[in-house]
């Protein structure tokens, strides 16, 4: 097994990036690039001494930093679109973007790739969830690229700051929470900072050997009893629910978002939690998680954001 000594991670400052630049693993390389669309304000006491910031943004910029990140290994490749968004901004970014950096790959002999993808990318239905088939079209590109590479789908992932939370908050602050479909629906969410150490612990042991791995949480629960939850956590009562025609709202969704995107709580696709199987495919990765702490649970992961909400 070979030591890596030097990285590129895109979407540093990003959601998930945020949380993997923050952990003490970046002390063991010589060199970490972190690709972003803004640095950290000087100064910053956080900022690791062999970390740089390259300012651009995917699926340009990428030029003028070729020859400065000769020599790099392997690249984490965390930067995208996520949230409510045109479907060209997916296209351009998750897509273009990754075909981007895996083209750069091999121009500069970098032969392994990380790409962290999303349980999406595997519903079995993707209509008008541009962002999962977004997904699964960089996942392509990166298999057929000729690298090394691990391709990490992680299911709904929380932790403050986390868009997919905004809009299930949202929800769960009704009086009486909605329900597409019938609520039996199972998700199973991972912390931020858990999903933070499988990228790690696929670095530290070189595991870029053409495989996707699914990761989540300790446990898994219905999508309503989720939203319940949350909601005796926010409102501090007992919550009601109703139960909504799934297909319906999402034909009306569809049909709403070119024009009003930005007030809509949630799109079409992002219904997909509410329709199709969140929980993750078993594999080794996830089973020989070990010398680490467990896990967060549900009900530790709601107590953090509820009480942060709250502020």
């Amino acid at each position: 097994m070979e030591t890596l000594k030097s990285l590129l991670i895109t979407g540093g400052r990003g959601f998930v990036g945020r949380h993997l630049l923050e952990k003490a693993w970046m002390q063991n390389y010589d060199k970490v690039f972190c690709l972003c669309r803004d640095e950290p304000q000087r100064g910053n006491s956080n900022v690791a001494e062999n970390l740089e910031f390259l300012r651009a943004s995917l699926p340009f910029g990428l030029e003028p930093y070729e020859q400065k990140m000769s020599g790099t290994e392997a690249i984490v490749h965390l930067a995208a679109v996520t949230g409510k968004a045109r479907r060209d901004q997916y296209y351009d970014v998750n897509v273009e973007g990754t075909r981007a950096l895996t083209e750069m790959s091999r121009r500069l002999g970098i032969s392994k790739f990380l790409y962290v993808s999303s349980i999406a990318a595997r519903f079995p239905d993707k209509n008008h969830y541009y962002y999962a088939q977004s997904k699964e079209q960089a996942e392509e590109i990166v298999r057929s690229s000729g690298l090394h590479y691990a391709i990490l789908r992680p299911t709904i992932v929380l932790g403050r700051g986390a868009q997919v939370w905004k809009g299930l908050s949202r929800l769960a602050r009704f009086p009486i929470i909605p329900i597409f479909g019938d609520g039996r629906t199972m998700i199973q969410p991972i912390w931020v900072d858990d999903l933070a150490d499988f990228i790690i612990d696929l670095l530290k042991t070189d595991r870029f050997e053409n495989e996707t791995f699914e990761v989540g949480g300790a446990e898994s629960i219905t999508i309503e009893e989720f939203l319940v939850r949350a909601s005796r956590l926010l409102r501090g009562s007992e919550p009601r629910t109703f139960h909504l025609p799934l297909d319906l709202f999402r034909k009306a969704l569809s049909w709403l978002e070119p024009l009003l995107l930005p007030i809509l709580p949630l799109t079409a696709g992002q219904l997909a939690s509410f329709r199709f199987d969140g929980r993750p495919q078993p594999n080794q990765l996830a089973e020989t998680r070990s010398g680490q702490l467990p896990l967060r649970t549900i009900d530790q992961m709601l107590a953090v954001l509820c009480a942060h909400d709250e502020k």
